[in-house]
């Protein structure tokens, strides 16, 4: 059902009712909600207001509310409260009648176009079947095979013609259709919902002179929410990467905000500003049988949960203030806190109440970025082409899914990690078939000592082969990997290459991934033998070899 919003208004109480539109200003949006800021002036004499803000978001976060602005006034209070209302007028009874009216007169005029189309198609078919009767009490028909080929024609296009004709207008029906349900559906709706609540905020204000007062009204709404998007261009001759840093918007709190300043917080709101607590933590001996009796002794006691609150920081209503300040923003694009980062989004931005992406760009960023390929030959024969990226912005780079584009062509949707301003990350490009990889297997054999050797011997051989087919010397890395024995009893041995400890062509780690870096020139060719033995007790099964 469609919603009609009414505007927000400021309606001074002071002898007589008078009514001052009040509009948002500023929004700040966090990761599940928002900070909106609506903004009035009019001109006061000297004297005591209470300034009503009506219609405000039914997910308003009443304790959040804050009155600031300037003028020469002392702000006394500020009241929150909820008020029941009539949300249905006879205007908008009205309204749907006279749609769904409408809709139903076009619904006969397309009725009567699909009758209309298939009497015509009756009549076509009658002359055919009068032209080929062969009943004695018709003429005999002229066979001169032009007229029969102009009538075959005539037919065929009519045919054609009405057919789509009757289509297009049972698809218009079937539509028309649905818009008439719907219709319906908000009529029916209307009796469900013939009140509702609304959220209204009592602002009292002691106006010192005659003048200017500009009030500004400040609260937290729950569901907007802002996620990252990139898109990095990457160039693979000048060396360099274009990073676009986006965000997608969505917010559906009943109210537009139609040309505002509108700035992103990496704040987590929604998370304790303190960490918890560590209890006792009490182990004894296990007895079945009094663990049996406590269990059936604590389904007697009632059941407590804790529960973990936050607190919205604000200004007290309570303050009063000689001349209320003005609120200063800052000019940078970037606002750096102790524990989050705002981002101040360039000029106006509007950002509709429809649970919409709404996209905005962040800042654009170009970086040097160096080359690497990487390849898991076991997996996949192919190059992953890489490029290495310092952020030598002040943004921070939240995770989020990227596009990457190589040389002005879409490659690949991937991920980024979180990256700080000076850290380093790394962007997979996708594959370049110019490095070939190729993985075979040689052989697997056992070996054994004589009849009374207690252990079986494996030993599995490899190649590895890569070719450098492009123009210009490359770096690549190779990966591969040992089993890892779960038993004392199995040993796995690295026959080749030969390791003593990590060099900066080999290394292994703790999970016994191999790592290879070469540097291949081109046209160079790279063979790597890759050799390993399992030795297991007699008569026994190995899983996973």
């Amino acid at each position: 059902m469609k919603k009609i919003f009414l505007p927000i208004l400021l309606v001074l109480i002071f002898v007589s009712l008078t009514a001052v539109e009040s509009k948002i200003t500023s929004v700040t949006v966090y990761s599940d909600r928002a900070q909106v800021t609506r903004s009035a002036t009019t001109y006061l004499t000297k004297g005591e207001y209470k300034i009503l803000f009506d219609e405000l978001p039914q997910s308003i976060e009443q304790n959040s509310i804050q009155a600031n602005g300037k003028g020469s006034a002392i702000l006394r209070d500020v009241t929150f409260k909820t008020e029941q209302f009539a949300q249905i007028t006879d205007e908008k009874r009205k309204s749907l009648s006279d749609k769904l009216q409408e809709l139903q007169d076009n619904k006969n005029k397309l009725n009567d176009k699909t009758t209309q189309a298939n009497d015509l198609k009756q009549v076509v078919r009658d002359i055919l079947a009068k032209l080929t009767s062969t009943s004695e009490e018709t003429e005999n028909v002229e066979l001169d095979p032009e007229k029969w080929i102009k009538m075959v024609e005539f037919y065929r296009s009519k045919q054609e013609v009405l057919d789509t004709e009757i289509r297009e207008t049972e698809k218009s029906l079937r539509n028309l259709n649905l818009e008439m349900d719907k219709v319906r559906r908000e009529i029916r709706e209307l009796g469900q919902q013939a009140y509702k609540y609304k959220n209204i905020v009592e602002v009292l204000v002691d106006v010192q002179k005659d003048g200017n007062l500009t009030l500004d009204l400040s609260y937290i709404v729950y569901g907007p929410s802002w996620t990252p998007i990139y898109d990095l261009r990457v160039d693979s001759q000048e060396k360099k990467m274009h990073l676009t840093y986006k965000s997608n918007i969505f917010q559906t709190t009943g109210e537009d905000w139609n040309n505002v300043d509108l700035k992103l917080s990496t704040a987590k709101p929604n998370i304790s500003a303190q960490p918890p607590e560590l209890s006792p933590h009490y182990i004894s001996i296990y007895h079945p049988q009094r663990a049996r009796k406590e269990r059936k002794m604590a389904k007697s006691r009632p059941s407590y949960s804790n529960q973990m609150s936050f607190a919205v920081e604000g200004m007290s209503v309570e303050e009063s203030l000689d001349e209320l300040e003005d609120i200063v923003h800052s000019a940078s694009t970037v606002e750096s806190g102790a524990t989050s980062v705002v981002f101040d989004i360039d000029g106006s931005n509007t950002i509709k109440s429809d649970n919409e992406p709404h996209l905005v760009t962040i800042t654009i960023q170009e970086f040097p970025a160096g080359f690497r390929y990487s390849t898991i030959p076991k997996h996949s024969q192919f190059a992953y082409l890489k490029a290495k990226v310092k952020n030598g912005s002040d943004y921070p780079f939240l995770p989020g899914d990227t596009n990457v584009f190589l040389d002005n062509n879409f490659v690949a949707n991937s991920y980024i990690k979180a990256v700080a301003p000076t850290e380093e990350f790394w962007t997979f490009l996708g594959v370049d078939e110019s490095i070939k990889v190729e993985y075979k297997f040689v052989k697997n054999f056992d070996e054994t000592g004589g009849l009374f050797v207690e252990k079986n011997k494996k030993i599995f051989e490899y190649l590895i082969k890569i070719t450098n087919n492009k123009k210009t010397q490359e770096e690549i890395v190779v990966w591969d990997q040992l089993p890892i024995s779960q038993n004392e009893n199995i040993k796995v041995k690295l026959i080749e290459p030969a390791y003593k400890e990590d060099t900066d062509i080999l290394k292994i780690n703790e999970h016994k991934y191999i790592e290879w870096f070469f540097q291949p020139k081109p046209g160079e060719e790279i063979i790597i033998p890759f050799k390993y033995s399992v030795e297991y007790p007699i008569d026994t099964q190995i899983e996973g070899l």
